[in-house]
């Protein structure tokens, strides 16, 4: 009888885990919002299989390359890349439609990312054509203030083609949310900000260097904020820098590794995001092969100690042109965005972090970007 008793306690408690891992989790894809693409689009992630619903129109928008959302879950923003250049804000829905609220400028040329600080009280947007930068005051309904804080990037690079002027490439809260971080791809650098977030203001504080002709792109941080990855789009690699917790700054890059494998060729190669696995063990980055032939793949890397990175794998994206990576909530599954090819596939993502291959994925034109309604704190 006792064994018995046993035995039923332990499958229930099997199946109690299997339920807590069973649900749904929404995903966001933002598109160029123009041709057979009309704006962000709403699927539902089975978080148990990888599967995701036929996308839905969520908001009609031109120019929603790239989305973030309220820590509360409450409200989206996006670029808004249309006949002007702006942002946008958006409510989300109980049925997670999202409805619009308002639109400010940019405060630039060529808007290409926005994010949101961790209070949730300031949208920071980096302009990739006027190599500029700016920061909105997030009100209490989810809308924003016209930005009273906008800097623009000098300087110029190696590369003649690429980098003839300042390409304001992203931005993002540091893990402390006192200072922001602007990856510029025209200058070579990774321009550092003190972030008042109360006032939604940004000052100039520093910089960081990338090797010439680079091109950093995007950048993440590892779990204990002590250390930056940033993805450098022209050289295909991840440079790993030591950031000082007390003034925000970055020293020289620790580390330099490169996306591709020994035996790939970068020519025609770029690099497009880079995301952190939820437990932090793991890095992913999007390699986006320009000439078409086919090469387009997600690198996966492991981080060591001292923040080092190693690169463990790399696999066909399965897609053509891998515009954004996506990694849920839950670690489990990562997305890909293919702009050029127009589908969203799905790859499970095993205890190593290695990256195995699905027959999951949707149809959505011009896809530009993945973000998870996570679970607000």
């Amino acid at each position: 009888m006792q064994l018995k008793v046993f035995r039923f306690l332990i499958g229930l408690l099997f199946f109690s885990q299997i339920l807590a891992h069973a649900g749904t989790t929404k995903v966001y894809l933002g598109t160029q919002g123009r041709g057979d693409s009309k704006g962000i689009y709403l699927c539902d992630l089975d978080t148990e299989t990888g599967k995701l619903s036929p996308p839905r129109l969520a908001a009609n928008i031109a120019g929603a390359g790239f989305l973030a959302l309220h820590p509360s879950g409450k409200y989206l923003y996006s670029t808004a890349r249309g006949s002007e250049n702006q942002v946008a804000a958006f409510q989300i829905g109980k049925d997670h439609m999202l409805k619009p609220i308002n639109l400010q400028s940019s405060e630039g040329s060529g808007p290409c990312h926005v994010s949101v600080d961790r209070t949730g009280t300031c949208l920071m947007v980096a302009n990739y054509g006027s190599g500029s930068v700016a920061a909105l005051k997030i009100d209490e309904d989810g809308s924003l203030i016209k930005s009273a804080s906008a800097h623009q990037h000098e300087g110029s690079s190696v590369n003649l083609r690429r980098q003839k002027g300042p390409h304001a490439h992203s931005i993002y809260a540091g893990p402390d949310n006192k200072f922001a971080y602007s990856p510029d791809l025209g200058i070579d650098q990774v321009v550092i900000y003190s972030l008042d977030v109360a006032t939604a203001t940004l000052k100039k504080a520093g910089s960081a260097r990338t090797n010439p002709g680079a091109g950093p792109r995007h950048m993440k941080f590892s779990q204990d904020g002590r250390h930056a990855y940033v993805l450098t789009e022209l050289h295909l690699t991840v440079a790993v820098y030591a950031r000082n917790p007390e003034n925000g700054l970055l020293g020289q890059a620790i580390q330099e590794v490169s996306c591709l494998p020994a035996n790939g060729s970068p020519n025609g190669m770029s690099c497009s995001e880079i995301r952190v696995h939820p437990n932090g063990k793991f890095l992913y980055a999007a390699n986006r092969d320009v000439k078409g032939e086919g090469r387009d793949s997600i690198s996966v890397f492991k981080v060591l100690r001292e923040g080092r990175i190693q690169r463990i794998q790399t696999v066909p994206a399965k897609v053509a042109i891998p515009r954004n990576i996506g990694v849920d909530p839950d670690g489990r599954w990562l997305l890909v965005a293919g702009q050029r090819s127009g589908n969203v596939p799905v790859f499970a993502i095993k205890d190593n972090g290695t990256l195995q291959e699905t027959s999951n994925e949707v149809k959505v034109a011009n896809a530009m970007c993945i973000e998870f309604l996570k679970p607000a704190d």
